[in-house]
């Protein structure tokens, strides 16, 4: 969720008409409806730098992120375990639930493949100040908004993340969603089930001199602790419920390219996201 940009033409030209075969930035292709690249090169350009105004920046893909996305395999029951013990309650009974349950696939069966981290861009403040204690405060952390049809009649995204590390599951990773222009204006039902979405709770105020929703920013540092936390908990278990380890992309990046496309999620600090999945997938030994 967040703001439109405005693109140059030469970037309208990538963004599709309906019978274009490559779409974007990162180049999705329409058939297979996978970005171009391995899936080291894939995560590299939709794990980007994202700003305000939808403005990427390169930035190294963290050696964790490599070294999984190059394993070709998948989540070990210990990885799995470890993220599901992170996760708080009741979310953590709901995973332990569905461990089994499989993940989604298009309607042609191709499986799950992307992991797409969003911002909320919400609560909007306005031109008032953000609140000082910003990750404790009760507005910014509610899900009520999310929960009942403020933003239309179904949840947006599969999972919603507040700033005290509170999970709630707008749908199950089973069940096809799209939370992405490229999913819904660009290609239609066939993409449902290739992303799953995880919307991070971060606020949104004006820009200094605008009134407008296209000139906001989010406060920094745009994330807390536990949202970094359950972001790589709940990485690591879409990816069990996968069989394979999903290639983490921003919602920017994906629809880089696409007219009117969102600039989110905002001061996202990749490094402390993968030090988080280090903890899971790699956890220090405990000295004998």
């Amino acid at each position: 969720m967040a703001m439109r940009q405005y693109l140059p033409l030469a970037l309208l030209a990538l963004a599709a008409p309906a019978s274009a075969e490559i779409i974007g930035e990162c180049r999705f292709d329409r058939d297979t409806l996978t970005f171009a690249g391995t899936p080291v090169e894939q995560a590299t350009c939709l794990l980007r730098k994202v700003g305000p105004l939808g403005v990427k920046t390169d930035q190294p893909l963290p050696p964790i992120i490599a070294q999984l996305l190059e394993s070709g395999g998948a989540p070990s029951p210990a990885m799995t375990a470890a993220a599901i013990t992170a996760m708080p309650e009741p979310y953590r009974a709901y995973a332990i639930e569905h461990l089994r349950d499989p993940a989604s696939q298009t309607a042609a069966g191709l499986p799950v493949l992307y992991f797409v981290i969003h911002d909320t861009s919400e609560p909007f403040f306005g031109n008032d100040p953000f609140p000082k204690h910003l990750d404790r405060d009760p507005r910014v952390n509610s899900f009520a908004s999310y929960m009942d049809k403020t933003f239309g009649d179904a949840p947006v995204a599969h999972i919603f993340l507040n700033r005290e590390g509170q999970i709630w599951a707008g749908h199950d990773f089973a069940e096809p969603w799209r939370a992405t222009k490229l999913e819904s204006r660009v290609i239609g039902p066939a993409a449902r089930g290739r992303f799953v979405h995880i919307e991070t709770v971060q606020p949104r105020r004006f820009m200094k001199g605008y009134s407008d929703r296209e000139h906001t920013y989010g406060p920094k540092p745009g994330f807390s602790d536990p949202q970094y936390r359950m972001l790589a908990a709940l990485y690591v278990y879409a990816s069990a419920r996968a069989g394979h380890w999903l290639i983490p992309a921003f919602h920017s990046t994906v629809d880089a390219g696409i007219p009117d496309a969102h600039d989110d999620p905002q001061n996202f600090e990749l490094k402390r996201f993968a030090k988080e999945l280090e903890k899971l997938v790699n956890p220090p030994r405990k000295p004998r």
